[in-house]
C-alpha cells in the first residue's frame, strides 16, 4: 500500500465531498446525491494478470520499467521468462483504473516489462502494486527504475536501480553489475558469486559478515571496496539514503 501527499490530499477531498453529500441528501428530504459523480469519481476494484511464458532465449536481455511497483526477480525452472501483476485497487478513484497495467513484449534481444504512470487517485481503499517476474538463470535483469526489490538466487548480470525503496538479494552468483537505490537500504547475500565490489553509502554504514567495515563521520558518507570470493567482476552498489549489508554465506 502507497501514500503520497496526492493521496492524502485526495482522502481530504473525499472527506469534504462525503459531506456535501450528507447535506444534498438531507436537504433532498433523504434522496442521497453523490456530486462528485460529474467530477469522475467513481468505485474500482481491480486485480492483477499472469502473462504467457515467453521463450526469449538461454541468456534474455530482461528490462523492468515500473518506478511506483515493488518487483520480486527469481530464475524459472523451464527457461521461460515469466510475469504475474499482482496488482490491487480497491475504493473510489478519479481517472482511468485500466491506465495502470503492465504490459509485457517480447523484444530483438529478450522480454520488456513496463507499467504506464497511474491516472488514478485511490481515494478511500487499497492501492497495492506488486510483480513477480522469473528468468532463465543466464538472464541479464536490467531494472530501470522500480520502487524497491527482492532479487532471490539470481546468476546473470543485473543492474537494478529503485527510485524508492529498499533492495534485498539472497542466494546471488552474479556476474557483475550495478545495484542501487535512491532511498533505502541494500541487503546483499552471496553464494558461490567471485566479485569486486564497490560500496557506496550516504547516510549509512556498510557492513561485511555483520562488521561495520567504514563510515565516514565528516561527511556522512560510507565508502568501501570488498572482495567476495576470488574477486573478478566489478559490481558497483550504492545507496543515496541508508546503510549496505553484505554476506558471505548466501543468507540475509
Amino acid at each position: 500500500m502507497r501514500y503520497s501527499r496526492p493521496g492524502i490530499v485526495a482522502v481530504l477531498l473525499a472527506t469534504e465531498v462525503f459531506i456535501g453529500g450528507a447535506i444534498l441528501w438531507t436537504l433532498r428530504g433523504g434522496h442521497w446525491m453523490w456530486p462528485a459523480q460529474a467530477a469522475g469519481l467513481h468505485h474500482v476494484s481491480q486485480g492483477g494478470r499472469t502473462f504467457a511464458p515467453i521463450d526469449a532465449g538461454n541468456a534474455p536481455h530482461v528490462v523492468i520499467d515500473d518506478p511506483d511497483t515493488h518487483v520480486v526477480i527469481s530464475p524459472s525452472t523451464d527457461g521461460k521468462v515469466h510475469v504475474v501483476d499482482d496488482t490491487r485497487t480497491v475504493g473510489w478513484v478519479w481517472g482511468t483504473p485500466a491506465s495502470n497495467t503492465v504490459s509485457v513484449a517480447k523484444t530483438t534481444d529478450g522480454v520488456s516489462i513496463t507499467r504506464r504512470g497511474a491516472e488514478e487517485i485511490a481515494v478511500i481503499g487499497l492501492d497495492f502494486q506488486h510483480t513477480d517476474v522469473q528468468v532463465p538463470p543466464g538472464a541479464f535483469v536490467d531494472v530501470r527504475r522500480c520502487g524497491g526489490a527482492d532479487l532471490n538466487g539470481l546468476s546473470g548480470q543485473v543492474r537494478v536501480h529503485s527510485v524508492d525503496g529498499s533492495i534485498k538479494g539472497r542466494d546471488l552468483r552474479i556476474t557483475g553489475g550495478r545495484i542501487d537505490t535512491d532511498e533505502g537500504r541494500v541487503r546483499l547475500a552471496f553464494a558461490g558469486a567471485n566479485l569486486n565490489v564497490h560500496a557506496s553509502a550516504q547516510d549509512g554504514s556498510i557492513r561485511l559478515d555483520g562488521k561495520r567495515l567504514v563510515r565516514d563521520e565528516d561527511l556522512d558518507t560510507a565508502v568501501a571496496s570488498v572482495q567476495i570470493g576470488t574477486g573478478g567482476e566489478p559490481l558497483d552498489v550504492s545507496s543515496k539514503d541508508g546503510s549496505i549489508y553484505i554476506t558471505t554465506n548466501g543468507a540475509l
